[in-house]
């Protein structure tokens, strides 16, 4: 490394694991990045420690706040930050904890870097009363640049008029190697995964109706549901309703899973099922873990889904709420097994083109220099 190059200093603020969600993973991988010409600072915000308590009001996170904000003051003045690297939340409790974090380090005069891992910002804000709107124009506005994960999100780069705008794919390490010659320990009936938090707006009702529809019609199948609760009110709910539909034998709950454990779980399946239609939806980054394990999908066409998964090519795009059409795709693909492969195969190289950690960290690493560049 040439120690003459000047480095360009990043504060990144945001959540790393735990929980394991697609935000705190990509941040994480950020901060664990080297780069030659970016010097990166981090202050995580772990505001929540579990799913159930992600958008809700506890005294706790008033205290965490006032320490993210005062850390963060810190670092900006003594390792004489260039650019703020922040990312918004998407309900009203993360958006006004966001307002109290800006309205402080926007005093700074640093560059500041809008990522919207959490996409629909737009769309909430714009419910809120003339106060809090004032306080939100105040905090957000005018940022030197935004970025979008996608351009089928709602337009939040937009909404905050920001200098410069990106798009910028979410990318994955690549797992697949330390995999492909494992055989597969289920080979009884195909399995079908579904991984993230386990809750309505991810689909999860819709899916289990479709795998109901699925059985109905005689189909042979066992489906995996991976992660955490959103509730222990839903997890109660939702066994009750698998019960009463005479699906407990065919779905197995497995719990948060994480590194060897999950990759082990992708090695062993067939079809990776991700019916999404939540607001705060922005990619769907277990679509991308799943193309990386040769996995065709099935999901839906919502936000940045549509620009991960081509129809009919590396799998499936159906509407959201449609437990029915979600049946009839999932079923082509129990039914085919030449076309698994085949559009698993192709979902690897789409991967391969435009999903991997190097794209991902090469082009935050460009944004980043040239917003520094602007200021010159």
């Amino acid at each position: 490394m040439n120690s003459d190059i000047k480095k360009v200093k990043v504060l990144v603020l945001g959540q790393t694991p735990p929980p394991y969600g697609g935000q705190a993973l990509s941040i994480q991988s950020l901060v664990k990045a080297n780069f030659e010409d970016l010097e990166i600072h981090h202050i995580r915000m772990a505001f929540s420690k579990s799913f159930e308590e992600v958008g809700k009001f506890k005294m706790k996170k008033i205290f965490h706040l006032l320490k993210v904000i005062i850390l963060s003051v810190y670092k900006i003045f003594k390792y004489k930050i260039d650019i703020i690297h922040y990312p918004p939340g998407a309900q009203k409790i993360p958006l006004i904890r966001d307002i109290a974090v800006l309205l402080i380090l926007r005093l700074t005069k640093r560059k500041l870097i809008l990522i919207f891992h959490a996409s629909g910002l737009s769309e909430e804000v714009s419910k809120w009363g003339n106060v809090l709107k004032w306080l939100f124009r105040k905090a957000f506005f005018f940022p030197e640049a935004a970025i979008q994960t996608s351009k089928f999100n709602p337009p939040d780069a937009d909404f905050v008029k920001a200098k410069k705008k990106y798009i910028v794919y979410p990318g994955i390490k690549d797992e697949y190697n330390r995999w492909v010659n494992i055989p597969k320990t289920f080979i009884d009936e195909p399995v079908i995964l579904y991984v993230g938090v386990i809750m309505p707006e991810k689909g999860v009702n819709v899916l289990v109706e479709s795998l109901k529809i699925l059985k109905d019609r005689g189909k042979s199948f066992r489906a995996y549901l991976v992660g955490e609760f959103r509730s222990s009110d839903y997890e109660k709910e939702l066994k009750a309703k698998l019960k009463n539909l005479n699906l407990e034998s065919e779905i197995i709950f497995t719990g948060p899973k994480v590194g060897d454990e999950k990759w082990l779980l992708y090695r062993n399946a067939d079809i990776f099922c991700f019916p999404s239609f939540a607001p705060f939806e922005s990619f769907g980054k277990v679509v991308v873990e799943a193309m990386m394990f040769e996995l065709p999908v099935v999901a839906t066409r919502w936000r940045g889904i549509q620009e991960i998964v081509e129809d009919s090519v590396t799998g499936f795009l159906v509407e959201p709420k449609n437990p029915v059409l979600l049946a009839e795709k999932l079923g082509i693909l129990l039914a085919n097994k030449e076309l698994r492969i085949e559009m698993g195969k192709r979902g690897r190289i789409r991967y391969l083109n435009y999903f991997t950690e190097e794209q991902y960290l090469e082009s935050l690493r460009n944004i980043f220099l040239e917003v520094y560049q602007d200021k010159l």
